[in-house]
């Protein structure tokens, strides 16, 4: 299970419509939907209903989702504090990246 996955599953269950979700993470619905069935795969359980008209989570996508959510806020606040440090021990190094970054 990678971090992109659970990104794309929260967003899933946040929209409850894989046209949709697909779009907030630029791609389209085909790759999109069959990363989420890999990772149902790999939890052995379906997080998703579907139907032709819907898509709403089973009692394990609820579980999983709260979990990843609360995974992914302690990974961007890994990742935020990280910058920050980064920042405050090499600033001038920083600029330089986010500069190089913008082109």
């Amino acid at each position: 299970m990678d971090i992109q996955s659970m990104r794309y599953a929260v967003t899933l269950a946040e929209e409850l419509h894989f046209g949709r979700a697909a779009r907030r993470h630029h791609i389209s619905a085909q790759p999109f939907g069959r990363r989420i069935r890999r990772l149902e795969r790999e939890l052995g359980r379906p997080l998703f209903h579907r139907t032709s008209r819907r898509v709403t989570l089973t009692p394990a996508g609820e579980s999983f989702i709260r979990r990843a959510r609360a995974v992914l806020a302690e990974i961007d606040e890994l990742i935020a504090s990280v910058h920050a440090e980064s920042a405050r021990r090499f600033p001038e190094e920083e600029r330089a990246c986010v500069s190089l970054l913008r082109k």
